[in-house]
């Protein structure tokens, strides 16, 4: 049973960033983008980036942990500057203002100012040349190509072509990954293997989440099984950029047990056709938190049950 009103209440009440939490964060943001127009010289604009930029970020696990978010910092590029001199002018500026000096940490890629107990913010300077992007690595002071917004329009149009249900689908897995901890995989990593999943998916089949979830899963578990061995993620839009950093195929072989192991709970709670036992069977997924049980003296709300195809992996 789809259970729609519940996902709905889930994704509202547990998996998506608190919207008091965004608007701190957008207001933040505004504030540091009129800063960077008064006082940074080679100033250009500012671009979200990540997953505050696809909507796919979400609560963290407990009610103080920090979220982070990302920001992409276009420059002009200044005659004689090398990659790491963009980073220090960035860093230089924020230590030796005010407002911000005891927020702000240099570090390989980015200048972090760190809202403790809260968020943490990257602001990532970049710089255009020959309608290419490239960030600044202070490290090694060189530059190293990036798609720019390009991924953000990527998944856009991924998310576009769902009825707009990937970018709820993968709140959701991030949710399983980060409140069951049973398997890790890279956000990116993550959303980009969601959104390859969805090519072989007809837009009509996406009608709401749980028709989603179930849909995306299982195609994302039939390209697991399909590949034994470690595949290479590719960035769709800079395909010289993988996201295989920091995974092996011991995690790999990890995550395709773990997804295997929720497509057959999802696959069953989804066409259990009791409306309570399907919620508890959603809690097998999701746990406790999600969906309420109907008392015997409650009227039952209106529900929809897909039926179970007779052909085997639909």
């Amino acid at each position: 049973m789809k259970n729609i009103n519940a996902f709905k209440e889930f994704l509202t009440d547990e998996v998506n960033l608190n919207q008091s939490r965004i608007d701190t964060l957008d207001q933040k943001i505004e504030s540091i983008k009129t800063f960077l127009k008064e006082n940074l010289d080679c100033y250009r604009k500012v671009e979200k980036q990540g997953s505050y930029a696809m909507q796919t970020i979400i609560k963290p696990v407990k009610e103080n942990d920090e979220f982070d978010a990302d920001l992409l910092v276009y420059c002009h590029e200044i005659e004689g500057w090398s990659p790491a001199n963009y980073i220090q002018e960035l860093h230089g500026l924020f230590k030796n203002s005010g407002n911000y000096s005891h927020l702000a940490k240099r570090k390989t890629r980015c200048v972090t100012l760190d809202y403790s107990g809260d968020f943490h913010l990257d602001l990532v300077p970049c710089v255009e040349e020959d309608d290419s992007t490239y960030i600044c690595n202070f490290q090694e002071n060189k530059f190293e190509e990036t798609d720019g917004t390009g991924y953000r329009q990527w998944l856009s149009d991924k998310t576009t072509s769902t009825n707009g249900e990937l970018k709820r689908v993968t709140r959701l897995l991030k949710y399983l990954r980060d409140h069951k901890k049973n398997f890790t995989v890279k956000s990116i990593l993550l959303t980009t293997m969601l959104g390859n999943s969805v090519d072989s998916i007809l837009r009509s089949e996406f009608k709401d989440t749980p028709a989603a979830l179930f849909k995306i899963v299982n195609s994302l578990n039939t390209y697991l099984r399909n590949n034994p061995q470690m595949p290479v993620i590719k960035n769709p839009v800079l395909l010289d950029e993988d996201f295989n950093r920091h995974w092996d195929q011991e995690k790999y072989e990890n995550f395709c047990d773990k997804i295997s192991i929720y497509h057959e709970k999802i696959e069953d709670a989804y066409y259990e056709e009791n409306r309570n036992s399907s919620i508890l069977k959603w809690r097998k997924v999701f746990g406790d938190k999600f969906g309420t049980i109907i008392q015997n003296n409650s009227t039952p709300k209106i529900v929809v049950t897909p039926r179970k195809p007779h052909s085997i992996g639909w």
